[in-house]
């Protein structure tokens, strides 16, 4: 069974009792760890519990490709629902699980299987064979948008017994990154700050956090959009080191064109910088306010969605073809500063 990212919640929130394995995979690996913890949580109360939830790793399966049915088909001690869940799932799992899968509906085992996967591409193997049966699931994890982080951002603050005004949440999705479990971290870290049944505003999301808005993700787009080619090299390098994605650096980069775009298209039809500037939401962060009017100033449109197109591809390529991640983000941002100085020449 194939579910899109607009149900993903809506199955969680209630499964398909018809479905024994659930697939969760996608390049947000917070994201897919809490969405597996929740349906976890769903089968049994205490995950803890050895007499009904048995742990595995893709690695042991591919070691000993009968444990996941033995495990499948123990009857849990005292009764109730079994539980199993696999960590770090790959495509060597796809023949014991559907193996084990048969082998459990033959037996009609009182079993659930939560498999962590990675970000799969269409083609996996994996992917396929819960997609296709009746009683598997295959759940995507994207990283969240501007409305999905304003979305974790008020529930964490509404549960935690705090509210946010309107222009500090807008402030706190712009801030935040695109991994799930680091996001809620940064909330949690918030809503410390802030303290017992406080009002958040725009100054506690700054103090608290404002230095998350200029991460090594942010400082290689605007190296990029600067033409600073030597910071570039240095703020890529620290991106990679702290565990950036390829395919996240390229979505970013698209935005931050796309707001950049946005703001000299007013400029072009005679509006003012400030004026334009307010119209973007989530704001600029105010640590990057006068470079990116420097930035909004030395584009030309026609430049801009040059480079729009050249991180569509390149976004494009490292999805299909299996390009060398790094290199070929290190190619896309290399042009795109060599565009910005071309332009100032």
């Amino acid at each position: 069974m194939k579910i899109s990212a607009g149900r993903v919640d809506g199955f969680i929130a209630k499964p398909d009792p018809a479905v024994v394995a659930v697939l969760v995979y996608g390049p947000d690996s917070g994201l897919v760890h809490e969405r597996s913890m929740a349906l976890a949580n769903k089968v049994v109360d205490d995950l803890s519990d050895p007499f009904r939830v048995a742990e595995l790793t893709g690695a042991t399966i591919n070691e000993t490709p009968a444990c996941l049915a033995d495990e499948m088909l123990a009857m849990s001690f005292g009764g109730g629902e079994r539980l199993v869940i696999i960590r770090d799932a790959t495509e060597s799992v796809t023949a014991p699980l559907k193996s084990a899968l048969d082998a459990a509906e033959e037996a009609d085992a009182n079993v659930t299987v939560v498999i962590e996967g990675g970000n799969l591409a269409a083609k996996s193997s994996l992917r396929k064979l819960c997609e296709s049966r009746s009683d598997a699931a295959a759940l995507p994890c994207y990283p969240d948008d501007e409305d999905g982080r304003a979305r974790l951002a008020r529930g964490v603050i509404q549960s935690g017994g705090l509210t946010i005004t309107p222009d500090a949440l807008r402030t706190l999705a712009g801030i935040l990154g695109e991994d799930r479990l680091s996001n809620r971290g940064e909330i949690e870290k918030l809503i410390l700050f802030a303290g017992p049944n406080a009002e958040i505003t725009d100054e506690h999301v700054l103090s608290s956090i404002g230095d998350s808005g200029t991460t090594s993700l942010d400082e290689t787009i605007y190296a990029a959009a600067d033409g600073n080619i030597a910071e570039l090299d240095r703020s890529i390098e620290r991106f990679w080191s702290d565990g950036g994605e390829p395919v996240g650096l390229m979505r970013a980069a698209q935005r931050h064109f796309q707001r950049l775009h946005r703001v000299t298209g007013l400029l072009a039809n005679g509006e003012n910088y400030e004026t334009a500037a307010r119209r973007l939401r989530p704001p600029v962060f105010w640590k990057v306010a006068s470079r990116f009017q420097n930035q909004s100033r030395s584009w030309q449109s026609g430049a801009i969605e040059q480079a729009l197109l050249r991180l569509t591809e390149a976004e494009l390529a490292l999805k299909t073809t299996g390009t060398p991640g790094q290199a070929a983000c290190g190619r896309t941002l290399l042009a795109i500063a060599s565009m910005r100085r071309a332009q100032n020449r």
